[in-house]
């Protein structure tokens, strides 16, 4: 999935794991001091994305 992550104006895209994305989300729910956006684009758009920093830490492996 594309992320885009908003942190005092300025954006961040990363590609994440559909499990990592829904437990971000899931973990700012409980404390919302940025924003995030799913983006919708083509898979070809996304290899150039670099991961989520630690996506492990938020799949639970």
């Amino acid at each position: 999935m594309h992320l885009r992550i908003w942190l005092n104006g300025i954006a961040f895209d990363y590609l994440a794991a559909a499990t990592a994305a829904n437990n971000l989300i899931r973990d700012w729910r409980r404390r919302p001091w940025y924003t995030i956006e799913l983006l919708l684009d083509t898979p070809e758009d996304r290899h150039s994305l670099p991961r989520l920093p630690n996506e492990r830490l938020f799949i639970g492996a």
